[in-house]
């Protein structure tokens, strides 16, 4: 039983046994309070697992679900009496455990209710008197199944199944879906998800947590060694050069000896990274006013828990080489503790792992230019020029601004893995001064790629030492998505270490009518689309890439839209964006070793030492690579105590904390994934080191140098400074001072950030200086604040006064807001922002544009039943030389349920700017029975397949579901207006009502249920169309993409037996763009139900609907048409036992094509359809499902097999139809089914179609 019910039942027993005596009264005068029911006790973490069950022993009864952990609610299992913590221990900035324990808080009951309670002792009943059974619960989990596991919890289910017909093949279909958890020995667990899907599936990327159904692992854990098999996440260890997260079908192991390792060393803030974030402790949580530095992440533990490899949490590099020393950690064992905190005796730990595979994807990291006013959505292409990429799931990492985003509608940011694309909340505003850069991984299956990895990691005392291994490699003998030719080979071989080789696109094939084939210019080398009579010579063939427009000699055709593919056109020599080429990337090899040691000279200093090698070979084909290394050492201070001299005063309560490092990395030393902080090269003025590797640009050598030193009492009174010193010879020579400071004096708190870069970038001179300065007052309930932030960077010729370019302004912020303790949260701000730029003659600054920002923010909780969020921006932007930009974001969020959840309402509304993608589609053919489409022939008779010749199958025959229709997305954009809305409200007359008479038992009778969605972008600027989700014209051309949702329900006596009604009314509307125009589809409903039951064994439903469904096309004129389409159905069935039940129906239908045009089918299809139904069913032993149907269509029209003609048939034929089924599922034992379907249908003038299907299934 879920503890939500438990706590239910709890309440009520402890009403029935306090009721009178527990009476509640005032404590009076001079009396003590009655205790507190709330606990809080310290619980022991499981040592390297994300999952730890409890128990709370106590006196009292403990509340289920009263039970806290870190602020979230913790489960609970009634059977076991026993709690599950399943959530990554909080981990500092490289990965180590920031505690061994979990703070538990929860309430208890003021008595225990296990406990015996009686007037007088059993021994003292009459022997004669009956014992009634005491009271117990059903235990509904345990299941009925074929195979018994004890200690092994498994759920899922295996299918096999056989289909055959007279027209088509013998199919066999499987289907595996088996989850397993429980222990297979003492100390060994076993997690598993095992299932045989081939079709991969992708999670809709709007939400933090990520449901990926299509995992397939077996793991085993021990407290010394885990063991995964099948699909694993791989993440690196805590080391300061080597950095991966890969996703992988293979194994991976590891094993701990001795005690969990505690202090592996290695520190300092990496070059780039604002030091107060190290220097604080709290990498990854930047304070108010921070300007840069990393932020949280939060990867999603699994849906069922595996055994963590490597690091728990995937850190942002905080330029720590390894994990900063615990501290508050017990001593392992056979180790003491001096007084200083320095443990005594030798400490002897290990960790080893392993791991290899096949690589799912590849590692990219982008910059996304920014649009003004524009949300997104962005698109990701790849490293080597791919347009359309699938990014693997939950493997991407989004930076605003070099923050870390978190995904989520009701976050920062979502993304569409299948297309690629990144669509920012209106919690950011994105302008075209924002940072956008993501890191992800991607699907690559170009090569067959392999990945090892190894690590080493020991203690010995205070020495730690550690190893890494790590390769990723293609085989170039395994292409399976580049069908390599010999003279191709060849040309990869001559290209070199590059990442990719051009080679011409187009290649003589043999015709045929599903492929877009082009013939070829002997005199001009140029290509058209074969048709007709071109087809009797050599065809090509052709790929055709996207270089940008300008750079090629072809585009897409406007004219001939119909085509099954794209079609391309001549369009003048560099007057098109794609050129007849073919890109082929090259098989990659990347290798890494890396090491480090440590060594703690007390409680609070470190000494490190970090090297590596790297080899990167971008073209396996070649023999040519580059290799190279990279080092660096220093010593850390942590928390050092002030000389007594220093320790009084202002500095009363503060500690001491520095670091001192160098690095030097070799002019071809190439990372893993990148591993420094995601601004760290825009800091320096430089490019970006990691795309300059991976590209092969010129190499150059680099040279590191930081030192910092600061005191901290807290997060509100610390100062720190950090000085920075980098070479990179021809690119970057250059100095960096960081500082950060805040101070609490009183009720003011005071913060201020300032970072100035003196640097040498080949013939250009940086100087830059950025900062920010708050203030904010909280002494009272609303909390007033202000910010000054500046950015003043100035590039210019260092032999010139020439000004190359600048990033200046300055910005004024105001605000107010309640304090972080208020029931009900709100900020107002404003801002003022001036930019400068370089003049035209480049010698001077000028002003660019002034902007003023207006937000607000609040959040709330009105009483206990209602929730409201709203976020509003404005922004007013005045440009030099564009037009003024004026800037909606808003978004609302409330939930309501009212008169005692009797009235539940709620709402999601937001309004922003963002961008429409224009779509094209094909046709493509897939395996019989495995489509939704079909091709209906050569309906014009030029020998080619076009879009107005396949239709949607209207049967589950094999021999209609040939083709899917595959949607492609292109390169165009259309900035638009973007409006969402989703409401749903639900109403019902109070329980009281229904026993009362008058108009209160009238309106108790009554219930609705309404929902509305609208999702629709629209170019029109008017205020009232980009705020109100209603205001629009399906047929203007402004509106770009429309979805709209509307259903209405009146429900009449719904919950009674007897009689009753429902009125239904839906309307589900959309346009979508396409690169050929508009495609249109309306669906309007009414419907009315009543339900009445005749007598003890008969009931009767009459059912009448009237439908309109409308489709329009720009460009496909003949399949537009409107269908007016009336419906009749009676129904009465029989039951007179609870096993047999008769249904007899009848189907009168008429539709008729209201939308006249040429060629247009006008003639109406009458159906009259007679149905008996048969259904008998035993209860856990066998159904038995038998239906037969007869219709009559009356239809005249001229062509069968147009558009309108299918839609109106819906795969029946003029004249008698005839239909039947049978259906039988048998229970054979426990946890085993078998079930027997056959259907039959004989079509007027058509032989008769016969398809059975057998499956047998196992539950588990």
């Amino acid at each position: 039983m879920c503890f939500p019910f438990a706590g239910l039942l709890v309440a009520v027993l402890l009403l029935l046994s306090n009721g009178a005596e527990a009476q509640v009264r005032p404590v009076t005068s001079g009396e003590a309070p009655p205790p507190s029911t709330r606990r809080c006790r310290y619980v022991a973490l499981a040592p390297g697992r994300d999952t730890t069950s409890f128990s709370l022993p106590d006196t009292l009864t403990v509340v289920p679900s009263s039970v806290v952990a870190g602020g979230r609610a913790v489960a609970y299992d009634a059977r076991s009496d026993q709690y599950r913590w399943i959530r990554p221990a909080p981990r500092d900035s490289s990965g180590a455990p920031l505690s061994d324990s979990l703070l538990v808080c929860y309430r208890v009951l003021p008595l225990r209710l296990s406990a015996a309670r009686f007037r007088r002792p059993l021994s003292m009943m009459d022997t004669l008197s009956f014992r009634r059974e005491a009271m117990r619960f059903e235990d509904f989990s345990v299941k009925e199944q074929i195979l018994s596991t004890p200690g092994i919890n498994k759920t899922g289910n295996l299918a096999r199944g056989i289909s055959f017909g007279n027209t088509q093949n013998v199919f066999v279909n499987s289907a595996l879906n088996l989850q397993l958890e429980g222990k297979l020995a003492e100390n060994i667990n076993l997690t598993a998800a095992i299932s045989d899907q081939n079709v991969p599936f992708q999670p809709e990327g709007n939400t933090q947590q990520l449901q990926q159904f299509d995992k397939i692992y077996i793991a085993l854990t021990n407290p010394n060694w885990n063991l995964t098999a099948g699909d694993v996440v791989l993440r690196n260890k805590p080391d300061y050069f080597l950095r991966y997260y890969k996703n992988i079908q293979g194994a991976a192991a590891e094993a701990n000896f001795g005690p969990p390792i505690v202090g592996l060393a290695g520190l300092g803030a990496a070059p780039g990274v604002a030091n107060a974030v190290y220097l604080n402790g709290q990498a990854g949580q930047v304070p108010s006013g921070q300007l840069n530095g990393p932020s949280p992440e939060t990867l999603n533990p699994p849906a069922i828990s595996q055994p963590q490899l490597t690091d728990p949490n995937r850190q942002e590099p905080s330029g720590a080489g390894a994990p900063l020393p615990l501290g508050d950690r017990a001593p392992a064992t056979g180790a003491t503790v001096s007084s200083s905190g320095v443990r005594k005796g030798l400490v002897w730990q290990s960790s080893t792992s392993a791991a290899g595979g096949v690589a799912k994807g590849k590692f990219a990291s982008t910059d996304v230019p920014p649009i003004e006013n524009v949300q997104g959505p962005y698109r990701l292409n790849g490293p080597n020029g791919e347009q359309f990429i699938i990014v693997l799931a939950n493997s991407e990492r989004v930076y605003l601004d070099g923050r870390l985003q978190t995904r989520g509608f009701d976050a920062d940011y979502t993304i569409d893995y299948n297309l690629a694309e990144v669509t920012f909340t209106p919690r950011h505003l994105i302008t075209r001064n924002s940072r956008i850069k993501i890191d992800f991984e991607y699907s690559d299956l170009n090569y067959s790629r392999s990945l090892l990895a190894a690590s080493h990691y020991q203690q010995v005392g205070r020495l730690s030492m550690r190893g890494n291994f790590y390769q990723e490699a293609d085989n170039p003998n395994n292409a399976p998505n580049l069908s390599l030719t010999d003279s191709s080979r060849a040309q990869l071989q001559r290209a070199g270490n590059v990442a990719f080789a051009v080679t011409p696109g187009g290649e003589p094939v043999a015709y045929t009518r599903t492929q877009v084939l082009y013939r070829r210019d002997t005199a001009t080398g140029r290509y058209r689309r074969a048709v007709g009579a071109d087809t009797l010579g050599t065809v090509y063939s052709v790929r055709f890439t996207d270089v940008g427009q300008g750079n090629g000699d072809y585009r897409l055709t406007t004219t001939d839209v119909s085509a099954n593919g794209r079609v391309y056109e001549f369009a003048g020599a560099g007057q098109g964006r794609y050129q007849p080429v073919r890109r082929i990337p090259t098989p990659l090899l990347k290798q890494m070793v890396s090491g480090g040691i440590s060594y703690r000279v007390d409680s609070s200093t470190t000494v490190f030492f970090d090297a590596a090698h790297s080899r990167l070979d971008r073209n396996r084909f070649s023999s040519e690579s580059d290799q190279d290394g990279a080092m660096r050492m220093g010593y850390v201070v942590q928390d050092r105590q002030l000389p007594a001299a220093l320790a009084g005063g202002l500095l009363r309560n503060y500690r001491l904390r520095s670091t001192l490092d160098y690095e030097y990395t070799g002019k071809h030393f190439s990372p893993i994934d990148r591993y420094r902080d995601i601004e760290f090269d825009r800091n320096w003025s430089a490019t970006n080191t990691l795309q300059s590797t991976a590209n092969g640009r010129t190499a150059r050598e680099d040279n590191i140098f930081n030192f910092s030193v600061g005191v901290a009492k807290d997060v509100n009174n610390n100062v720190n400074y950090r000085l920075s010193r980098r070479f990179r010879p021809g690119e970057v020579s250059g100095l960096q001072h960081w500082l950060d400071a805040a101070q609490k004096v009183g009720n003011l708190e005071l913060r201020g950030t300032l970072f100035v870069l003196n640097s040498d970038a080949g013939r250009f001179h940086s100087d830059w200086a950025r900062g920010e300065a708050t203030g904010r007052f909280v002494g009272s309930k609303i909390v007033p604040g202000y910010a000054y932030r500046f950015d003043k960077n100035r590039v210019s010729s260092a032999f010139t006064d020439t000004i190359r370019s600048a990033n200046y302004f300055d910005e004024h912020n105001v605000f107010i807001q309640s304090r972080d303790s208020a029931r009900t949260q709100f900020r107002l701000d404003y801002s003022y922002r001036r930019d400068q730029t370089p003049n035209r003659e480049q010698t001077a600054l000028q002003q660019r544009g002034t902007a003023q920002t207006w937000q607000g923010t609040l959040a709330s909780r009105l009483g206990k039943t209602q929730d409201l969020r709203v976020l509003a921006t404005y922004r007013d932007l005045d440009s030099l030389g564009l037009a003024r930009n004026r800037t909606v974001l808003g978004q609302v969020f409330y939930n309501a349920s009212l008169l005692q959840n009797q009235i539940r309402s709620e709402l999601s509304y937001s309004v922003a700017t963002g961008r429409e993608l224009k779509r094209d589609f094909s046709y493509l053919a897939v395996p019989a029975g495995q489509g939704t489409h079909y091709y209906g022939g050569d309906a014009n008779g030029n020998g080619q397949q076009e879009k107005d010749e396949f239709f949607e199958a209207q049967t589950p025959d094999a021999q209609y579901r040939t083709y899917i229709k595959v949607y492609l997305p292109t390169s165009d954009y259309i900035t638009a207006f973007t409006n969402r809305l989703s409401y749903r409200l639900t109403t019902a007359a109070p329980r009281g009502w229904r026993e009362a008479g008058g108009w209160r038992g009238m309106l108790a009778r009554f219930a609705t249920l309404s929902s509305v969605t609208v999702d629709r972008r629209t170019t029109d600027p008017s205020l009232l169309s980009r705020l109100s989700p209603f205001s629009y014209d399906k047929e203007d051309a402004q509106l770009l993409a429309f979805n709209q949702l509307m259903r209405n329900t009146l429900y009449f006596n719904r919950s009674n037996p007897i009689f009753g009604a429902e009125l239904t009314v839906q309307q589900t509307q959309q346009k979508t763009l396409l690169a050929q125009g508009f495609d249109r589809r309306n669906l309007s409903t009414q419907s009315l139900l009543v339900r009445r039951t005749l007598a003890t064994s008969f009931t009767g439903r009459l059912t009448g609907t009237r439908d309109i469904r409308e489709a329009t096309s720009d460009y496909l004129l003949s399949r537009n048409y409107r269908l007016l389409i009336f419906t009749v159905q009676p129904e009465i069935s029989y039951q007179p036992t609870p096993a047999l039940r008769l249904t007899g129906t009848y189907l009168h239908t008429q539709k008729q094509n209201t939308l006249a045009g040429k060629d247009a089918e006008l003639h109406p299809g009458i159906f009259d359809e007679l149905g008996l139904e048969t259904r008998l069913s035993q209860v856990n032993k066998r159904t038995i499902t038998a239906a037969t149907r007869y219709t009559r269509v009356q239809f005249d029209g001229t062509n069968p097999n147009s558009v309108v003609a299918v839609e109106i048939l819906n795969a029946l034929r003029p004249g008698s139809n005839f239909t039947w089924n049978l259906n039988v599922e048998q229970r054979l034992s426990n946890g085993l089914n078998i079930t027997v379907a056959y259907d039959g249908r004989k079509a007027n003038g058509l032989r008769t179609v016969h398809t059975g299907r057998m499956q047998v299934a196992v539950l588990f």
